[in-house]
């Protein structure tokens, strides 16, 4: 398997054609994360414990060996991959693309030179800018709820074409609640799109050639609590 290449632009960001939706998650967190605040700093360290809190469930569901190369779809802060790689004791490198400027920028500066490469790069999940079966297993962590149906079939169909044989994805997102008031909250609060259920979800992974879909738990330590989470093979 040839090592992923490097985007035009070493994943500066420049050039992005963003979707109203992006731009508008862009923009959420590069304020968000950027600014000296309480609120900023309390969102920085939400995302810093995202590593502790999920590498060990995106371990279990995706299987990951020393030599997988991993690419993780809105990497945030990179906080889930440095922990996975460094539990894999990973021989690859792996690779995170995310919208914000702020969290590829904190991510970047926060890597280990003692560690295999780890490769932050601003870039739209609508636009991978990967070619070819380059990676093993593929992670969306909270994405899902950003995208319209059709970006969704669309993110799916770039992840199947980016995964080689034995590819795994694995996902999780935020599961709906019986009550609308609070799914608009939750929605509003992250400038989200959609919540989905685990039937509308299972039915575009499978429209888009994903098999042996396996459910599993992750739970989150902070509001909402309740999430979806699969893994899968591309067909």
């Amino acid at each position: 398997m040839e090592q992923p290449p490097q985007p035009a632009g070493s994943g500066s960001g420049n050039g992005l054609r963003l979707s109203e939706s992006e731009t508008r998650a862009q923009a959420f967190y590069d304020r968000w994360i950027g600014k000296g605040d309480l609120f900023s700093q309390l969102g920085r360290a939400v995302f810093s414990l995202s590593g502790t809190v999920y590498a060990g469930g995106f371990i279990r569901a995706g299987g990951l060996r020393p030599e997988d190369r991993v690419l993780e779809v809105g990497s945030g802060l990179g906080k889930i991959l440095t922990a996975s790689q460094r539990r894999v004791c990973a021989k690859q490198p792996y690779f995170g693309i995310d919208l914000s400027y702020e969290m590829v920028r904190r991510a970047r500066r926060d890597l280990d030179p003692r560690r295999p490469p780890l490769h932050f790069l601003v870039a739209s999940a609508l636009q991978m800018p990967f070619r070819g079966h380059c990676f093993d297993v593929v992670l969306l962590s909270h994405v899902v709820k950003y995208l319209t149906d059709p970006q969704l079939r669309l993110v799916l169909a770039q992840v199947r074409d980016l995964l080689g044989p034995g590819g795994r994805i694995v996902l999780w997102e935020f599961r709906p609640y019986p009550w609308g008031a609070i799914n608009r909250t939750i929605l509003r609060g992250s400038r989200s799109h959609k919540l989905r259920s685990a039937t509308e979800l299972v039915s575009l992974l499978q429209e888009q050639g994903y098999r042996n879909l396996q459910p599993f738990s992750i739970h989150t330590p902070w509001p909402p609590f309740r999430n979806l989470a699969f893994s899968g093979q591309p067909e």
